[in-house]
């Protein structure tokens, strides 16, 4: 039988850090059972999901956040919804909401962990790929490390917040070979 895309599944995230791997081994299964992906896919999904969930349970204000995986052929989307106070960068940075959009701005979490993003909203923007001046290596990671890491990992990620709702949501984007 010939699957409909796209396929959305939404799933709780774990609250507990123990419970993150068979989590992102569950989430994966669930992947696979409608789309191939290969070793390497399968590797940048699991950096993905562990960088979300970790976010997640250290930065949520209400404990609860959700994944939400939208399959379509070719591509993958993971979508991470939470309550929370949103992102906030060093005082050299511009700050949300941005005044100017389509920018392409050099923001900082700290002296160290700095990022190229493209504003696309007042309350939205874009992860580029990260500027580092002598490479990024595991004995100077960062504060906030784990948008390197999906940034990397992906072809987009994308960080919206919403002040009404004080909803961070994150959408990070592969587009899946096999």
């Amino acid at each position: 039988m010939e699957q409909s895309f796209p396929i959305i599944l939404e799933l709780e995230t774990p609250q507990n850090v123990d419970d993150i791997f068979s989590f992102t081994r569950t989430v994966l299964q669930k992947i696979m059972q409608h789309k191939d992906v290969s070793l390497a896919e399968q590797r940048k999904i699991k950096l993905i999901l562990i960088e979300l969930i970790t976010n997640s349970i250290k930065h949520s204000t209400d404990g609860n956040s959700q994944i939400k995986l939208v399959i379509d052929h070719p591509s993958l989307s993971i979508q991470k919804f939470e309550k929370g106070l949103q992102i906030e960068f060093s005082s050299s940075s511009q700050q949300i909401p941005f005044e100017d959009i389509d920018k392409t701005l050099k923001i900082s979490f700290s002296e160290e962990n700095r990022h190229h993003i493209q504003t696309l909203g007042k309350y939205k923007f874009k992860f580029l790929n990260p500027y580092l001046e002598e490479g990024l290596s595991i004995e100077h990671m960062p504060e906030h490390f784990g948008f390197y890491i999906i940034t990397l990992a992906s072809d987009s990620f994308i960080y919206q917040y919403d002040p009404d709702d004080k909803e961070n949501r994150y959408i990070v984007n592969i587009d899946l070979q096999s």
